[in-house]
């Protein structure tokens, strides 16, 4: 029986795209691998929130992906360069590398949740002075401007302290 050319045993291809992505519950991370960049953005497309990546270089202890631009990439990674920024700017240089090496920086959220206080207690003070110029004013249009920006100034600061109360 002939199973194929015997000098040249077909070769298993090697996964060189991935696609990872966070699942509803978000203490779970899912991957999966391609051997065909065309599937991994099509799953990538799929999932807005996941990230692709292709393979770049490979050593014997350590993988280097390089992240392939979809909607969800870019928005992770303008997302970290934000807060690398911002912690340049505050003096705080945290980024570690996989490997343990880099200054090792101690999350907190007690920043954003005196932010969080801030902005409660601003629209408090926007929406009243927003409440009170409608109030003096005789115009109907703009009384009702007044009154309408003052209620989506509260609704809308509310909206998202509720959303990130538990943080």
């Amino acid at each position: 029986m002939d199973f194929g050319n015997s000098r040249h045993p077909s070769k298993k291809k090697t996964a060189t795209y991935k696609v990872d992505w966070i699942g509803s519950d978000a203490n779970y991370m899912f991957s999966k691998s391609f051997t065909s960049g065309k599937e991994a953005l099509e799953l990538a497309k799929k999932n807005s929130e996941s990230i692709a990546y292709k393979l770049d270089e490979s050593k014997k202890d350590s993988v280097k992906w390089k992240i392939i631009p979809t909607d969800g990439s870019k928005e992770m990674v303008k997302a970290v360069k934000i807060k690398r920024n911002i912690k340049k700017k505050q003096g705080i240089d945290s980024f570690v590398n996989a490997d343990g090496t880099g200054d090792v920086e101690v999350v907190s959220t007690t920043e954003f949740k005196r932010n969080q206080r801030v902005r409660i207690l601003s629209t408090v003070a926007i929406s009243g002075a927003l409440t009170y110029a409608g109030s003096q004013t005789e115009n109907k249009h703009i009384k009702y401007a007044f009154f309408g920006l003052a209620i989506l100034n509260a609704f809308f600061t509310l909206k998202n302290y509720q959303f990130n109360k538990d943080v």
